[in-house]
């Protein structure tokens, strides 16, 4: 099934609008054993779970899903797993999450002035009827039960061009590198996630959008999940320019390297059991309709 530009497919922008309601509706998508909250509320929770499990905990850069290798196989599974719930939903088995292709949105005078910030599109959840239910504090660092609006401060910073995520798939043909954390110096990984680099890919998406996306709790906003399917396809294209390139680190790193070894769960709030190694192969779940904008996989 194929994974298709939002703002160039308006069935499937359609249908995941839908979808991320429906999933926030507590009536319709409960979590078990959590009153008035949703199965999308959980995915808030999931990923600042996430980020509060350091490894190893002695240090505040690496956690389980951020800030090393895992980085990249951790939101292909967690967009997997929301993608599931999204086909209940909306009761279609070939829906898949369209992604936001916001290199496209640089390129205008206004970025923010994007058709995706309308109000038939994702500027509707900025209305008092998409409820914020949980937050990170920032004076505590803990998640709290809040009952608000969504916030969002478009424009701060830049959004990444076209350009310069070309150069990062020509330019890194490593997956990652020690010391596998924020400070690696090489690997598409760190560079895609935005701790190094001018670019700083992954990381000024969320500052170009604020408010709640700058936050662990992120997924409360919707585009959220289609910033992360366009990370998905950065990957997927240097995937398919460096497929001889293999996932690091392997099961002979320490274990300090917990959660980010190819063969280590990845963290979930399900009892089932992925890996890195699970998640490197994306065609095993779906396709992209294009990656030829990104990478020349000619050269």
């Amino acid at each position: 099934m194929i994974r298709r530009n939002f703002l160039t497919d308006a069935a499937a922008a359609r249908m995941y609008i839908e979808g991320v309601k429906r999933l926030k509706d507590p009536a319709q998508f409960p979590w078990p054993g959590r009153d008035d909250l949703s199965m999308y509320d959980m995915f808030v929770f999931w990923h600042h779970q996430s980020m509060m499990m350091m490894t190893p905990p002695d240090q505040n850069d690496r956690n389980a899903a951020h800030s090393g290798p895992a980085f990249l196989p951790w939101h292909r599974y967690f967009l997997i797993t929301l993608e599931g719930f999204l086909r209940q939903a909306v009761n279609n088995t070939n829906f898949r999450i369209p992604y936001w292709d916001w290199a496209a949105d640089a390129e205008l005078d206004e970025p923010a002035t994007s058709p995706i910030w309308s109000n038939q599109n994702l500027g509707q959840f900025a209305r008092a009827d998409w409820r914020v239910r949980l937050e990170m504090s920032l004076r505590t660092g803990d998640l709290q039960i809040v009952d608000r609006s969504l916030d969002r401060a478009l424009g701060g910073g830049r959004l990444p061009t076209r350009n310069e995520v070309r150069a990062v798939i020509r330019d890194q043909t490593a997956y990652d590198a020690p010391p596998f954390n924020s400070f690696s110096s090489s690997g598409v990984r760190n560079y895609v996630e935005g701790w190094v680099g001018s670019e700083a890919i992954h990381n000024s998406v969320h500052i170009w959008i604020g408010g709640d996306m700058s936050l662990s709790s992120s997924p409360n906003d919707p585009v959220f999940f289609l910033h992360h399917c366009n990370v998905d396809r950065i990957w997927a294209a240097w995937q398919e320019r460096n497929a001889g390139s293999a996932y690091v680190p392997d099961m002979s790193a320490p274990d300090t390297l917990q959660f980010h070894r190819i063969d280590d769960p990845l963290y979930s709030v399900f009892e089932d059991t992925v890996t890195p190694g699970d998640m490197v192969d994306y065609k095993r779940y779906y396709e992209y309709d294009t990656i030829s904008d990104l990478a020349d996989l000619q050269t």
